[in-house]
């Protein structure tokens, strides 16, 4: 996803709109998203603006990427999507880097890298398939969204005491 600065770095426009539909698969989202528990699927939408204010530029967007993955405490599998939002500076490559900033060279920002790292660290530690997901029985494995088990009785038991 690259954005020609162009006509907000002339002056020609204050604000500059953009929109993306990106496929996820690829080398990109096998780095971002390794070692995380899911697998995006489908496209990735990318929406924002980029503004001129009296010479200080800013980013804000925002994305979203539907993804499956299993449920942290049944362990069924389930689809969900990732949405997450950023605002960042927009300025020219320097030696320094900073992550609240993005560089643009000969007038373009390659904006993949941080909408990615942004999407990695907005998917939640524990995704549910939904709410009030009862998991399974640690003693003999029952989904307890399907029904209880001889064990689940106990398990209730020893919650009250």
């Amino acid at each position: 996803m690259k954005i020609d600065l162009t006509p907000i770095l002339s002056g020609e426009l204050k604000e500059l709109h953009f929109s993306f539909t990106e496929n996820v698969s690829g080398e990109e989202s096998d780095i971002y998203f390794k070692g995380l528990d899911i697998t995006p699927r489908g496209y990735i939408d990318v929406k924002g603006k980029i503004c001129d204010i009296s010479g200080y530029y800013e980013l804000e967007c925002s994305a979203s990427m539907p993804y499956t993955t299993h449920c942290a405490r049944c362990g069924k599998m389930v689809e969900k999507t990732c949405e997450c939002s950023m605002r960042r500076t927009v300025s020219q490559k320097k030696e320094q880097e900073s992550d609240d900033e993005i560089f643009y060279t000969d007038r373009q920002i390659e904006l993949d890298p941080a909408v990615y790292e942004e999407l990695s660290i907005s998917f939640p530690t524990k995704p549910l398939c939904r709410l009030d997901c009862k998991g399974l029985c640690p003693v003999c494995g029952q989904d307890l969204n399907e029904g209880g088990c001889e064990h689940s009785q106990d398990n209730k038991d020893q919650d009250t005491l």
